[in-house]
């Protein structure tokens, strides 16, 4: 048991030793533009993450051994540097110069959950036809995947660059240490424009000094990718262990900003929600996040190349934010219709209805107003169904790279945990709500704020669900 904890300890105080800074979907482009008398030379490099790489290996590794030997590397080179050539785009007052490559080299480096990460790099050159002119750089390679986009120029000995409109040095080292603080917004450089002139020496090149690392920054999540990939045995104190740790990171990711917690209250406090209804809400957020995992992996393992996944999220939340908008508006159009209409005063009516109406009113008037009718179970379903449907990309980097390391069950199983974890909180939270609830319905409120405070929280997940569905557009937009 000892050693089991241990050996989970060394994991998680390693947890992001090999994350991808920029996320596991990204594909990140850097090209280095450098004059000399009559040529210029373009140093282009791809650093692809973790998902990216798990694709493109499939056409790497033709013999699918799993091994990446000289005569693979090299054909594949020869076949991509000449596709990237041709979304490469340079011009010389004008005139469009070709880019014949040359050197090239492929890196496989080790990646979060045990998957690899690819560095390929390729330097290509071009003859400039003039002394003098403008030059202009367009790339348009892997066109709307996301990623770090730098773009810098220089000039060599004996030709001046000037008028660019990019810098002459780079923030990330040619990608091997992203920035930190560029993390959340990296830049989305793809052209370049700048003077060659025939000049005197080149500039100095001086070297920058930056505090990112190619570690990238830690994340919860990035915790849960090393405990699938750890060689530790899996003894069973080990999996326990680990199981527990998964449940307790996602927990955390739950708190993090988003997946529905305001949903989720609004949504059992304007439909006078129990605890069972919590309770309920948190076993189909797991149960959806954990499916969705799997088939979303599942997908990937039997159409690596044709599956995007960073393209599927931003459809799958437009799809959850218009079931979360649904659900809102038609809470809010009955709460309204109680409020205004119908349901004013909520009469303890002590009716005794033989066939005389004979009223003997015991009116304890309740200023909120009525719902007899249960919580709609679809509508919960629909709810949690919502609050689960977008994976988490790490429980989708842990499935794969489980598979790859032949653990397929323990990855499954602490993908299971995470989202246990996850609904945990949802249900904690949602619970708190409704006996919060209950605890204000009794305070002596005035009845018009009263009534209309059902109408506020309906209000409230409408606005949730359309704050989703605009964001997820914008996403699928760009």
């Amino acid at each position: 048991m000892k050693a089991a904890v241990l050996s989970l300890g060394a994991v998680l105080l390693a947890a992001a030793a090999h994350a991808h800074p920029l996320g596991n979907f990204t594909i990140n482009r850097y090209a280095a533009l450098r004059a000399e008398p009559g040529l210029l030379t373009v140093r282009y490099v791809v650093d692809m993450a973790e998902i990216p790489t798990f694709q493109e290996l499939a056409a790497i590794d033709t013999n699918g051994d799993h091994e990446l030997d000289d005569v693979e590397k090299r054909t594949y080179l020869a076949g991509e540097a000449t596709a990237l050539a041709q979304h490469l785009v340079l011009t010389a007052d004008g005139t469009a110069l070709a880019l014949t490559p040359g050197a090239t080299s492929l890196e496989r480096l080790p990646g979060a959950g045990g998957l690899p990460t690819l560095r390929i790099e390729v330097l290509f050159s071009a003859a400039l036809p003039a002394a003098e002119g403008t030059v202009i750089f367009h790339d348009t390679n892997f066109a709307g995947r996301p990623g770090w986009q730098e773009v810098v120029a220089d000039g060599a000995a004996g030709v001046v660059v000037s008028a660019s409109t990019v810098p002459r040095l780079d923030r990330s080292q040619a990608l091997r240490a992203y920035p930190k603080d560029l993390l959340a917004s990296p830049p989305q450089v793809t052209e370049a424009r700048f003077r060659v002139a025939a000049g005197g020496a080149a500039p100095d090149r001086v070297e920058r000094a930056t505090d990112g690392m190619r570690v990238g920054a830690t994340r919860f999540a990035d915790r849960l990718t090393e405990l699938v990939a750890t060689r530790a045995p899996l003894e069973p104190w080990f999996v326990l262990t680990s199981l527990l740790v998964a449940a307790g990171l996602g927990a955390l990711h739950a708190l993090s900003p988003g997946h529905g917690k305001t949903v989720v209250g609004a949504y059992l406090v304007g439909t006078r929600g129990t605890a069972r209804h919590a309770v309920f809400l948190g076993l189909v957020v797991t149960a959806t996040h954990t499916i969705g995992v799997y088939l979303l992996g599942l997908v990937m393992l039997t159409a690596r190349t044709a599956v995007m996944p960073e393209r599927l999220y931003p459809w799958i939340s437009a799809a959850s934010g218009l079931v979360v908008l649904a659900l809102g508006a038609s809470l809010a159009a009955a709460r309204l219709e109680a409020a205004f209409g119908h349901h004013h005063h909520h009469h303890g009516h002590d009716h005794d209805h033989p066939h005389h109406h004979h009223h003997d009113h015991d009116h304890g008037y309740s200023h909120l107003p009525a719902d007899d009718a249960p919580v709609g179970w679809r509508s919960l379903l629909a709810l949690g169904v919502s609050g689960g449907l977008l994976p988490c990309p790490s429980a989708l980097v842990v499935m794969l790279g489980a598979i790859a390391l032949g653990r397929t069950a323990f990855g499954l199983a602490l993908i299971l945990a995470f989202g246990v974890g996850l609904a945990a909180v949802l249900t904690a939270i949602g619970l708190a709500l409704v006996y919060a609830r209950d605890l204000l319905a009794r305070l002596p409120l005035d009845g018009r704020l009263a009534r209309f405070a059902p109408v506020a929280s309906a209000a409230i997940v409408s606005l949730a669900g359309l704050a989703i569905l605009v964001e997820a557009l914008v996403r699928i937009a760009a």
